[in-house]
């Protein structure tokens, strides 16, 4: 998907969406506890999903209603029967907190695993683990995008160095309280990142895991083994990652940022800190706790009155994210305008009263580039196209309509394609509307009187089903065929775009697409279709591309016709 934005300012309220980095911990610890937890405010991101996948096939269940998530925990502890099973395959999409926690938790529950990614996630550093693998000896190997660990963690000393990612020391503090025994996990100086452990121990702790830490620095974590993670009830906060963005447009714009909780153990809390110190002209920002506030920060500086100049330190972490974020930073702002230049570990940036904009940048495919072109892209001359744009969903699934919410311009174009429905694939297409979570009652009553029409269509040849696919992913389909009741003439029998995909234009973009498909299939003749008139949304999308009512109904249904390609009345909209 490619957005354009048209500059304007941001005004409103917003509440960022809950915490990914703390629903990860919290899923994670219910899903290692002995009984039935109940977690809510979780906002399904892909990565938060790639990591409640993972815990099911490591034993957890899940069982969703909105935003509460209830968790049938696995029971792990030092004698798990668990152990004697299968290898688990774990698929971490692109979510390198659920690849490197579980690591040592699949290792402490089930003996291995084997783990699979997309993206450039297997191409991350698992540098720390191996190293820590060839003490213990514990087998890994990784080849071909894929990666096999075996063998039993060991009660132990774990040495890490301090300056690699939090999560290696979350991974590690979520399993070794499971062994039969007493372990110490000892950082090297200097610590970084110690906000994001501190929430892993937080959330420990509310699932009945003890911690003891030594006040040393850096500190130590011992682990006491045989414990237990005990069923408990917790709720999500709202993350300060995605707030930061919100604070960018705050800093720029009339944005109010609510919802945030002040004292919590997020790492990036020290947004709120770092707002105030720009007012107070501050010129040099530490990112070694706190990297992923890179881009936000970045969008500040660049658009800093006056020229003055702003460094982004201790960043050198940065190129091992989704892209090269110190390199996807200054290419994106400096197409638009910017001033920026790239170091070894360090941003140097010339703020500017406005950027020019007027080019189409990429989003590297990286979600926090994306939101960081979007705020930007606001404070630009002319307008600016930010391609591959659907990658926010890794992580704010619907921050496109939070920023049109806030008054933000923009407009969607998505890459569209058509794919014929066999025996194969129409199952993707039933699953479109049956998911019970959307409590979509219409689309529930669509399914029970019409799958079988839908199973038709694909072993049937006088009926066609084609799924409708953005940027590869199904989002829809339309079923079509000869009405034999009115002279074989084409009929547009179900046009249904995802639930969750309507109020974004994906349908209007689509149609087409289904219409040309319908002339390469019966030639340019008239194509009819039935629809329910109070359906409002349907009716107009329909009167758009040149559907008419003909004043007569089938059922309950009104039918509407759409002249043939040519003729006077023919409305030229594809």
């Amino acid at each position: 998907m490619n957005v354009t934005i048209t500059p304007g300012p941001l005004s409103g309220a917003v509440t960022p969406p809950p915490s990914k980095s703390q629903a990860h911990r919290l899923l994670i610890a219910a899903a290692l506890a002995q009984g039935e937890s109940v977690i809510t405010n979780v906002a399904r991101s892909q990565d938060i999903e790639a990591t409640v996948n993972c815990l099911e096939e490591l034993g957890a269940g899940f069982s969703w209603a909105g935003s509460a998530v209830t968790v049938r925990g696995m029971g792990a502890n030092a004698m798990s029967p668990l152990r004697r099973m299968a290898y688990p395959r774990l698929d971490c999409g692109e979510s390198g907190s659920t690849l490197r926690f579980l690591i040592p938790i699949a290792l402490a529950v089930r003996g291995g695993g084997i783990f699979t990614g997309r993206g450039r996630l297997m191409e991350r550093p698992l540098k720390p683990y191996f190293d820590l693998f060839d003490e213990k000896g514990i087998f890994y190997e990784q080849k071909d995008g894929q990666l096999t660990v075996a063998g039993m963690l060991t009660p132990g000393e774990y040495r890490l160095p301090g300056d690699v990612s939090s999560q290696f020391f979350t991974g590690l503090l979520f399993a070794l309280p499971l062994l039969n025994g007493p372990s110490a996990i000892i950082p090297t100086p200097p610590l970084e990142s110690e906000g994001y452990i501190q929430m892993t121990l937080q959330a420990m702790g509310q699932f009945g895991v003890e911690m003891p830490v030594t006040m040393s620095l850096p500190p130590q974590y011992h682990p006491r083994g045989n414990q237990t993670y005990r069923a408990a009830d917790a709720e999500v906060e709202a993350d300060w990652s995605q707030a930061a963005f919100w604070y960018a447009a705050m800093y720029l714009w009339d944005v109010d940022v609510q919802g945030m909780n002040l004292r919590s153990a997020q790492g990036d809390r020290v947004m709120a800190d770092y707002y105030d110190r720009f007012f107070m002209w501050a010129d040099s920002f530490d990112l070694s706790n706190c990297p992923d506030l890179a881009p936000p920060l970045a969008v500040m500086a660049a658009l800093r009155s006056g020229g003055g100049v702003t460094r982004l330190t201790n960043a050198a972490r940065l190129r091992l994210k989704e892209s090269d974020r110190l390199a996807s930073v200054t290419a994106v702002l400096n197409a638009l305008g910017g001033d920026v230049a790239e170091g070894p570990d360090s941003l140097t940036i010339r703020g500017k009263d406005v950027l020019a904009g007027g080019v189409k940048v990429d989003s590297f495919n990286d979600h926090r580039i994306a939101m960081m072109a979007a705020i930007a892209a606001a404070r630009c001359e002319k307008p600016v196209t930010i391609t591959g744009a659907e990658c926010v969903a890794k992580s704010y699934p619907n921050f496109w309509e939070e920023y049109e919410r806030l008054g933000g311009k923009l407009r969607r174009r998505y890459d569209l394609s058509l794919a014929p429905i066999g025996p194969d694939n129409w199952k993707q297409a039933v699953l479109l509307t049956t998911d019970p979570e959307r409590l979509n009652p219409l689309d529930q009553q669509w399914v029970t009187s019409n799958a079988f029409s839908l199973l038709q269509a694909a072993y049937d040849p006088a009926w066609t089903c084609r799924l409708i696919c953005s940027d590869g992913k199904a989002v829809g389909f339309a079923f079509f065929g000869r009405w034999e009741e009115r002279g074989s003439v084409p009929l547009l029998c179900r046009y249904m775009i995802d639930v969750d995909c309507q109020g974004r234009g994906l349908g209007a973009q689509a149609l087409p697409l289904v219409l040309e498909e319908m002339y390469a299939v019966y030639g340019p003749v008239e194509i009819y279709l039935t629809v329910e008139p109070e359906n409002v949304r349907a009716v107009r999308l329909y009167e758009r591309f040149g559907f008419r009512p003909t004043g007569e109904f089938d059922c309950t249904e009104a039918v509407y016709v759409r002249p043939a390609p040519g003729g006077k009345n023919d409305h030229k909209e594809l």
